[in-house]
């Protein structure tokens, strides 16, 4: 797991970023709803510099959807 990602998920959703791992759904973090969701992508787009469309959006339901998305945008990760 990316420890910027980790840290920026925890940010976003209120965890300690030891919470944070690829497995992780959507369904099982309680302040992940629609308004966390937009905060997410916001996060996302200004700390890897993309811009997120809707289907990408809606496909971001669990951390190891986040990283999918995030490499089909072109970002690499170096850890």
């Amino acid at each position: 797991m990316n420890t910027r990602l980790a840290e920026l998920l925890a940010e976003v959703f209120g965890l300690r970023p030891a919470e944070i791992h690829t497995e992780l759904q959507k369904s099982e973090v309680g302040s992940w709803d629609s308004l966390k969701q937009m905060d997410l992508v916001m996060s996302l787009e200004r700390t890897y510099d993309i811009v997120l469309e809707i289907p990408d959006i809606l496909r971001m339901t669990s951390v190891a959807d986040i990283l999918a998305v995030l490499k089909d945008k072109g970002v690499t990760f170096e850890d």
